[in-house]
């Protein structure tokens, strides 16, 4: 993929507000909860017997230190979690390396949002890049509900981009 396509993710894919749609950081919970933040209620709490903190604690995410405290006012408060992200470009490769593997559970809108800044790590940073198999992964078993969030210039864009990257076999994708 040439140095011109990196330079232009943001013409393919202009910034937006990830909304009312949910983060990985959401979905990286909800893989172990089958809830969200915002969902959690004392009922729950009270069947598995642990307090809202102990939920997060106890079950050993792996999340670096402020994901860890952002989780936490998110279950105390019973809310959505503040991580700063309001765009695609707030998105770090750290961020993507702990929590791209719930890529899965993102709507086809919230993997439209996160997709951009998988591709841009990818194409500019030569650290570990398995967060990328995920989002492929996503791609392929998914793509008959996403296609319908990407115009045209994206579509051709994941393409190039996955033919480029993976060498892969795309006859999943289709191009209205």
């Amino acid at each position: 993929m040439s140095i011109n396509i990196q330079n232009s993710i943001e013409l393919f894919f202009p910034l937006f507000q990830l909304g009312d749609n949910r983060s990985l950081l959401e979905c990286d919970f909800y893989d172990t909860h089958y809830g969200y933040f915002d969902q959690i209620d004392d009922d729950y709490l009270s069947a598995i017997q642990l307090s809202a903190e102990g939920l997060l604690l106890e079950y050993g995410f792996d999340w670096p230190e402020f994901y860890i405290q952002v989780g936490l006012e998110a279950v105390r408060s019973r809310s959505r979690p503040q991580e700063g992200i309001k765009t695609w470009k707030d998105v770090s490769f750290e961020y993507l390396y702990y929590f791209g593997q719930n890529c899965g559970y993102l709507s086809s809108e919230g993997f439209k949002f996160f997709l951009p800044a998988a591709v841009y790590h990818f194409l500019t940073s030569d650290q570990n890049k398995t967060y990328m198999d995920c989002f492929i992964f996503r791609l392929e078993s998914q793509w008959e509900k996403d296609n319908r969030v990407f115009n045209d210039a994206q579509k051709k864009f994941i393409i190039e981009f996955v033919r480029e990257n993976y060498k892969e076999n795309i006859s999943w994708i289709t191009i209205i």
